[in-house]
């Protein structure tokens, strides 16, 4: 035996090439998660005189230093596990192991957050046509089956119900994942042109509505008691004043919900067809995001005013998606779009079950993690990945059956995301200097930098869940985050450990690239 295979489980991977341009965008527009910052994320947040859609410009701009190391680094080291695998080589193999991990964890809890409160959306789509539409039914089930936890403190059976839905459809997922690798990619690419279609045709149908945006919307605002007042001119874009303040204020509720989270398509680039790929799919998605993102806002300020925006968007009810199903009037484009909304959260989960089992799968690769979870089926698919997946995420789904604000304070988890993004970043910058490449080097400090600021206010911003009003710790989340640091690097020392029991120096893994 090589000493090659020796430091990695085997000589090659055993992952398929089946990965294109295409499903490589897909893959990275879910994981920036424009559709869902357009629903209940951000604008809830708004402040007087701050603009979401320059705020929006603003942190896409700030995107493209991590846009630049990203690219270069991916193109230069295209390795499942992607940036886990320029972190261990590039600074330290224990510090890209346990990120790795903790990184994962945070995501499973955020996919299974993103699951259960997949009902808020189903909960909007059915109050919101049922109001329009005079349906009794839908009505009911909305307010009686399938409830918005945001809204209201479901029963024990709501919360079961919820829970089966979101279980069912996570099964689903996993399943034709482990059944073909293929078909897990194309879930994501088929759920991905849905959803941006119909986030394109909310647009589109708000655009078309601008004439009596206010007469239409009137009756949502209306059937929802919501203390809003309705102008009788049309009002401006922008407002008064605009606070550069209020503005920046909203930039790290974009940076840490949807622009910075371009690791989905590097986490898989073992498996894409060609180098033009590489290339392209997180510059294409990023720009992609930004449009949407970006445009959706801004469009939003122009048909329905500043203002009236400024006094809605505070109610959360009120959002770019229920104002498009609400003017839209015709049941089938609401239905397409309410339907496109819940697509986003099941796209989501779709794309996370690909990245997540790829992470597992370069960790299990380097023997960090048991051998088991690097083994693939014939159809190129690592089955026992996924299962940890699935158990993992089921587990956490009882989170909010059993307390709400619980698995509401995980979400303060998220500062996990900047400080491992803070971590590549630096890896960024150590390989700039030693390929003599400036441009790469100076991205890599700004990146770094935007992100120890973004890691900071996620620390310190009652909005971000990890600190509290009054200036406490939530002592939740902070138990999550040290207890998944913690986990992490015991993880990682006890496999090396229990390798070098085997005669085998895990720490050798770190100093060659992984095979594809």
């Amino acid at each position: 035996m090589s000493g090659r295979s020796t430091v990695f489980v085997r000589e090659t991977s055993g992952l398929v090439k089946n990965v294109s341009t295409l499903d490589a965008v897909a893959l990275n527009i879910g994981n920036m998660s424009a559709g869902v910052a357009l629903f209940e994320s951000i604008s809830p947040y708004i402040q007087p005189g701050g603009v979401l859609w320059l705020a929006s410009l603003i942190g896409f701009l700030f995107a493209i230093p991590q846009l630049i190391v990203y690219v270069y680094l991916n193109t230069k080291v295209p390795r499942t596990g992607g940036d886990y695998v320029w972190i261990s080589r590039n600074l330290n193999g224990g510090l890209g192991s346990a990120m790795a991990m903790a990184l994962m964890i945070e995501s499973t809890a955020y996919f299974a957050l993103i699951a259960f409160f997949t009902s808020s959306a189903i909960n909007t789509v059915l109050t919101v046509i049922g109001e329009y539409q005079h349906s009794t039914s839908l009505l009911y089930i909305a307010n009686n089956v399938i409830v918005n936890p945001y809204v209201t403190t479901p029963t024990l059976t709501q919360n079961l119900i919820i829970y089966g839905i979101s279980a069912l459809v996570f099964i689903i997922i996993i399943l034709m994942n482990i059944f073909k690798a293929k078909w897990g990619y194309h879930i994501v690419t088929v759920l991905g042109i849905f959803s941006i279609f119909s986030l394109v045709l909310a647009m589109i149908v708000l655009g078309v509505n601008a004439g009596d945006f206010y007469s239409k919307i009137s009756t949502f605002i209306s059937a929802n008691n919501l203390n809003v007042s309705i102008p009788s001119t049309k009002q401006s874009f922008l407002p008064p004043s605009i606070s550069i303040t209020a503005t920046l204020f909203l930039l790290p509720f974009f940076a840490l919900y949807t622009y910075p989270w371009m690791q989905a398509g590097p986490a898989v680039s073992a498996e894409f067809k060609g180098k033009k790929v590489l290339k392209w799919n997180l510059p294409i998605a990023l720009i992609m995001t930004g449009l949407l993102v970006t445009g959706a806002f801004l469009e939003m300020d122009v048909v329905g005013g500043y203002s009236f925006n400024l006094q809605a968007y505070p109610t959360v009810i009120y959002n770019f998606w229920t104002a498009s199903i609400a003017v839209a009037s015709n049941p089938i484009l609401q239905w397409i779009i309410g339907l496109g909304l819940i697509a986003w959260n099941i796209y989501i989960l779709a794309y996370g079950v690909i990245v997540f089992s790829r992470y597992v799968f370069a960790l299990s690769f380097d023997r960090v993690l048991p051998e088991k979870f690097s083994n693939v089926n014939k159809n190129g698919s690592p089955v026992f990945a996924h299962v940890l997946d699935l158990g993992l995420t089921l587990g956490l789904l009882l989170i909010p059956v059993f307390s709400l604000s619980a698995a509401l304070a995980l979400y303060g988890a998220t500062i996990l995301g900047s400080l491992y993004f803070l971590i590549v970043s630096v890896a960024g910058v150590k390989v700039g200097y030693k390929d003599r490449n400036h441009l790469l080097t100076i991205a890599g400090i700004v990146s770094a930098g935007y992100f120890a600021y973004l890691t900071y206010i996620a620390a310190t911003n009652p909005d971000f869940g990890f600190m509290q009003a009054n200036n406490t710790p939530n002592l939740i989340t902070t138990s999550f985050v040290i207890g998944t640091l913690i986990v992490s690097f015991l993880i990682y020392h006890i496999a090396k450990i229990s390798n070098k029991r085997k005669g085998i120096d895990i720490s050798l893994a770190f100093k060659e690239i992984p095979p594809e």
